[in-house]
């Protein structure tokens, strides 16, 4: 509320200022807001959706190389020779160099010949008989390594323990074809005798890592791209960054742990190898193409900004300026100059006020010049009735003297009324204010129904209770008289009982209730309707002041929900409820004005 107050109380080019610089710039700026991350997000699923086509080809391509190392693999089982030679007990034979000597040649020249023709990516071929110690191969550039044997490699015992199906080898270094160890990816399996099933051997074809990066050496091309392959053993076996191939899985995500969230990550997982193919990018370099449109956007915003300030600033000072100078004419006119004219050089609202504002000037130095001659003519007429008028000082010092003079001849009776009739004049002479205090106006109201009772001849008790916390309150002047005296002189028109007036006023939460009742002769409905409508009261009572008149009176000061209420029953009484807010009374009104007596 306090900020809406303060937004309330600026200038009018100030409002309109601010109106128009919301009006164009929060609309401006969350449209933008929104078409950035809108454009962020297609960006981001376009990226991840050619990741993914990328990651898709790579598992494709990846497959069909795979399955062709598992075709080579299978060639060996269909050659029965083979599969007699791996079944032959050589000690058994006559000669067993030459027959070993002959059919490593077979195995060699025609068997292994064979498959390296059929698949030329094959680097190196081996074959590990049970039954002999010999061990079959051919490759490229190899030097045999007699002192290595495989039978306690993790990847043998894989091989040897799996002898139902082709076992795919990630990257391993080959000890035995090679006299310095290199790595390599192999397919193996376990031979078997069809007839017997008894296993014969182990077949370990062997390819080169380059051979699987010439696959994918296109994605070498993307350096903002980091694509790379992981094996059954959790081992890099590709990667477009060559420094990383034969690293660890777990120290590749190691690197980028600590700001993981600043990458994108894209897997597959191939479901012919069992290998892992991931594609790794940097939001920054991926988004740096993005964030140059972002920030050209940005700087187009600001011009925007500007320019729309600019607008709002030329625009509300082009309705408000005409409103300022009408302003500082008025102000002239607050101070008496009425020869002022508002210019009128234009149709418009402020215009037609222009010309409302010279039409009222002019309007107001006339009737000035009327009052004037009025006012002339009206201070003549008071002086004369002045001259004409009883001054108050002279009713008080006159009753002041019939008092002592009833004190003197011990005339109690006299003395009361006196003194009842001085504090009567008193409270309606001394205060020329409307509003009084609740104290003043019930003092008043105690010593006129005394007056009351002496002219009726006792016909009729009171009783005046007041709450002590709302005497210092404030109420109209002459508010309960009319109501007491319209229950003496019509409700009490009967000498046959003794009548009761009760008058009582309490604080109803943040208001105050007179409540005046009487157990007279009460109204009727049609006496009611027509005393709500009094103005003005009848020549016998104390003022002119009427019923009515109270009712608009107090609707007038508070407004429609004060006002009274009355409630009455023929030949049962009369209560009148009068509702007012609880208003503190000032102990020194400016404008009070008390006479005194002698």
């Amino acid at each position: 509320m306090r900020k809406w107050s303060r937004f309330r109380d600026r200038n009018i080019r100030q409002k309109l200022f601010l109106t128009y610089t919301l009006l164009m710039i929060v609309p401006l700026v969350v449209i933008s807001i929104y078409f950035y991350i809108y454009a962020m997000s297609v960006f981001e699923s376009r990226i991840v959706k050619s990741f993914q086509e990328t990651n898709q080809q790579m598992v494709s391509t990846a497959d069909s190389f795979v399955s062709s190392m598992f075709k080579s693999s299978e060639q060996p089982f269909y050659d029965e020779r083979l599969m007699q030679i791996l079944s032959k007990d050589y000690s058994a034979e006559t000669y067993e160099t030459f027959e070993k000597s002959m059919d490593f040649r077979y195995i060699s020249d025609n068997v292994f010949k064979e498959l390296m023709s059929f698949n030329p990516d094959i680097d190196s071929i081996l074959i590990y008989p049970v039954n002999s110690s010999l061990i079959y191969r051919r490759g490229y550039d190899t030097t045999f390594n007699y002192r290595y044997s495989p039978v306690h490699e993790p990847w043998y015992r894989t091989i040897v323990n799996n002898a139902e199906r082709p076992i795919l080898v990630g990257m391993h270094e080959e000890k035995q074809m090679y006299a310095k160890p290199r790595p390599v990816l192999s397919v193996g399996r376990v031979l078997v005798d069809v007839g017997t099933y008894q296993k014969l051997g182990v077949l370990l074809v062997n390819f080169r890592m380059d051979k699987l990066e010439k696959l994918f050496s296109g994605l070498g091309d993307k350096q903002d791209v980091n694509q790379f392959i992981v094996d059954d053993n959790g081992m890099v076996v590709f990667s477009s960054d060559p420094a990383m191939i034969g690293m660890k899985y777990s120290q590749v995500m190691a690197k980028m742990k600590p700001d993981k969230e600043n990458y994108y990550v894209v897997h597959d997982k191939s479901n012919v190898s069992g290998w892992q193919f991931y594609s790794i990018v940097l939001r920054d370099k991926l988004l740096a193409e993005i964030n140059q449109i972002r920030n050209f956007s940005t700087l187009l915003l600001l011009l925007l900004i500007m320019l729309g300030f600019v607008t709002a600033y030329l625009v509300s000072g082009s309705i408000t300026n005409p409103i300022r100078r009408l302003n500082r004419l008025m102000r002239k006119v607050e101070k008496g100059d009425f020869d002022v004219t508002a210019q009128q050089d234009s149709l418009d609202e402020v215009g037609h006020l222009s010309r409302s504002f010279n039409r009222m000037t002019a309007e107001i130095k006339e009737l000035i010049e009327q009052t004037k001659i009025e006012e002339k003519k009206k201070r003549s007429a008071e002086l004369n009735a002045l001259q004409n008028q009883i001054n108050p000082h002279f009713i008080y010092n006159t009753l002041s003297v019939i008092k002592w003079m009833a004190q003197a001849q011990m005339a109690n009776n006299i003395t009361e009324t006196v003194d009842d009739m001085i504090k009567v004049l008193s409270f309606s002479t001394r205060n020329t204010q409307e509003f009084v205090s609740i104290e003043e106006e019930v003092a008043f109201i105690h010593s006129y129904l005394e007056l009351l009772q002496l002219r009726y001849f006792n016909v009729f008790d009171f009783e005046i209770d007041v709450a002590p916390n709302v005497l210092e309150c404030r109420t109209l002047k002459f508010m309960v008289q009319p109501f007491v005296e319209n229950a003496v002189f019509h409700g009490f028109a009967e000498d046959s009982r003794q009548y009761n007036l009760s008058i009582r006023v309490q604080r109803k939460g943040n208001d105050i209730q007179f409540t005046i009742s009487d157990n007279g002769m009460g109204i009727s409905e049609e006496q009611l309707s027509r005393l709500l409508q009094q103005e003005m009261s009848d020549g016998q009572t104390m003022n002119s002041i009427g019923v009515g008149n109270v009712s608009k009176r107090l609707k007038l000061h508070f407004g429609a929900r004060y006002g009274v209420t009355i409630h009455s029953q023929e030949g049962e009484g009369t209560t009148v409820l009068i509702l007012i807010p609880a208003m503190e009374h000032p102990q020194n009104h400016a404008g009070t004005r008390k006479e005194g007596y002698a």
